[in-house]
């Protein structure tokens, strides 16, 4: 992939080709040293990466993960001292991890997972104070956990399973219930106190021996004494028949109080600091209730928050240990517009989810209260729109397996203070039980954002999770759920009204060019979501990369008031071949970059 126009750009600073077919080794890139965030992931890219990366002085962000990518890793990496976020996954690396990126002291996000790696972690890795999140798995990598880790103050998540690991676990920063999300299972050789698929560390045999030699003298009255314990020791078999009963009880309530936890410190404790807060689950602390459970808000030792979902069904699940896997993958996945899940805990009086508290709530109940929704601008709810698309992408397009959502409406979408957007209860319409229906496993969802094949088909496809997105858009633009404004588009209908008419009246409307076009996009792709036909709607992938779309000619020759409904549904008549041109393409070494904006230009002039 070696373009020559690529010569020429030496003042660009961002370059985004992810999720192409692009072959060839990474050639001529190393030339546009203005370069500050360079995204290759998912495409053909073979060949190792050059020595001369070091001239990208500027990069601050590099993701070359899921190419063919070879070799060793070249030493001068550690020369990009400003880089913050480093993903080299899924490739064919091989050799050890070079030492000098332990000089990139910014990093805070290092993914170098799914390779071939061999030799032992750095311990220069001990510099990067300011990391994140680290991940190292899959690979083959050998030796002891550096001690240098206990400096990771800043660190949320840490996998360094399936490798050949070995010794104990060093001491880690706040290990615990408020602590770092750690994966270390899979090293055989590897023990520790309260990680999951690590054993316990054992005291060496010697130094057992060496203990019991050190005072040789005291052995002969130890001998003595336990001649005189023989007797107690017949005396307490006896009292222990008697209490053979209440032992045999105690037994079986353990087994069928146990609880499974996929957190990475003592469940027990976890399990009685979050009784112990709630008061039991008292109402007060509760703060939401949905169709799975009821929500409370959750403050446990140092301060830290959760939101705890106390499932509503505490019936037997048909397959608990299918259940229980499936929540472990969802804990593992971490996006930025997606909120954590951290574990479920099953317990004989009660099962429950943790996830991270988002402070605002959901977007549903902001939308319904007149003070919160007028703070909710055009600039924010453009941004919402974009937050949901991005983590509806990420689930469908870049997870080791596709996650459908399958109840993708406003209430499980969340905001923060800063008005950024989480995605909640991803891939839990599927497994948890409906509080209101008995058969909610095969047919998840809300009415009002169910896409119409579900009617008669009842499978559940990415392109439902399209067309209940599009419902949101239009409940973000409109302030209220769209409602009849979706008849039209499945009896064919005219709709009248004008863009403007329709958009929420309690806040301004949009005033500037730039949030014209916004409005008008968002409009368009939602729209264009919400086709009967799932072949005919974008993909979330599609939809991201549209709305993210910088560099945007005019978009309409008549002005933001004039536009109609029926201009934006001709615009999706034609969708299903413009579909194609939204993405950057390639044709041999030539680029070409054919937008969606630019096919509607050519529309309206026509």
């Amino acid at each position: 992939m070696s373009p020559p126009q690529f010569r020429s750009l030496i003042n660009l600073s961002y370059l985004d080709l992810s999720n192409n077919q692009i072959t060839g080794s990474i050639g001529s890139i190393t030339g546009l040293t203005s370069l500050e965030f360079l995204y290759l992931s998912n495409n053909l890219i073979n060949g190792s990466i050059p020595s001369n990366f070091s001239k990208l002085i500027s990069l601050t962000t590099l993701s070359l993960k899921s190419n063919q990518l070879s070799g060793l890793l070249p030493p001068e990496l550690g020369s990009l001292v400003l880089l913050t976020d480093l993903d080299l996954s899924r490739n064919q690396f091989l050799g050890s991890i070079p030492p000098q990126i332990g000089h990139c002291h910014l990093l805070s996000s290092l993914l170098i997972s799914d390779n071939l790696l061999t030799g032992e972690i750095p311990q220069e890795f001990g510099y990067l104070t300011n990391l994140y999140e680290l991940d190292l798995s899959r690979n083959n990598l050998s030796g002891t956990i550096p001690g240098t880790f206990s400096k990771f103050s800043q660190l949320y998540r840490m996998n360094l399973s399936y490798n050949s690991l070995g010794g104990a676990v060093p001491l880690l920063p706040y290990a615990s219930v408020s602590g770092p999300l750690i994966s270390l299972d899979n090293n055989m050789d590897l023990c520790g106190e309260h990680f999951y698929g690590v054993k316990p560390c054992e005291v060496p045999k010697l130094d057992r021996e060496r203990q019991s030699n050190k005072h040789p003298n005291k052995m002969r009255p130890i001998i003595i004494f336990s001649s005189f314990s023989f007797a107690g020791l017949v005396i307490a078999s006896i009292v222990a028949v008697c209490w053979r009963r209440k032992i045999i009880k105690i037994t079986t309530e353990s087994k069928s109080g146990d609880i499974l936890s996929i957190w990475n410190f003592d469940w027990k404790i976890a399990f009685k600091e979050i009784l112990t807060a709630t008061e039991n689950f008292d109402e007060k602390y509760c703060i939401g209730i949905g169709a799975y459970g009821s929500v409370f808000r959750v403050e446990l030792g140092g301060g830290k928050i959760f939101a705890v979902k106390l499932l509503h069904s505490m019936e037997e699940y048909s397959d608990e240990g299918t259940f229980h896997a499936e929540i472990e993958i969802l804990t593992k996945i971490r996006h930025r517009c997606i909120v954590k899940l951290y574990g479920f805990c099953s317990h004989s009086r009660c099962k429950f989810l943790v996830y991270d508290l988002i402070e605002r709530g959901s977007l549903s109940s902001i939308l319904h209260e007149q003070e919160l929704a007028m703070e909710l601008n055009w600039p924010r709810r453009v941004v919402v729109v974009r937050d949901v698309a991005q983590a509806l992408s990420y689930l469908h397009h870049d997870c080791d397996h596709t996650i459908v959502h399958r109840d993708i409406k406003s209430s499980n979408i969340l905001l923060n203070l800063d008005y950024k957007a989480y995605v909640s209860d991803f891939g839990m319409a599927r497994k948890l039980k409906h509080r209101y229906s008995s058969w909610s496993s095969i047919f998840a969802g809300t009415c009002g954002y169910i896409a119409p094949e579900l009617s008669s088909t009842m499978l559940w496809t990415e392109k439902c999770d399209v067309y209940s997105f599009g419902v949101v858009a239009l409940e973000v633009l409109m302030g209220k759920h769209p409602g009849d404004l979706l008849l039209p588009f499945f009896c064919g209908t005219e709709q009248p009204e004008k863009l403007k008419d329709i958009l929420d009246q309690r806040i301004a409307a949009p005033s500037t060019i730039d949030e014209g076009k916004d409005a008008i996009l968002v409009a368009l792709v939602a729209f264009a979501c919400l086709q009967v036909s799932p072949k005919a709607r974008p993909t979330m992938q599609q939809v991201y990369q549209a709305l993210t779309n910088r560099n945007r000619p005019t978009l309409m020759l008549r002005p933001f008031h004039e536009i109609s409904l029926q201009d934006l549904h001709d615009y999706c008549g034609a969708m299903e071949n413009i579909r194609s041109y939204i993405l950057v393409s390639f044709v041999g070494n030539y680029m070409f970059g054919t937008f969606l904006f630019e096919i509607m230009d050519l529309y309206c002039q026509a």
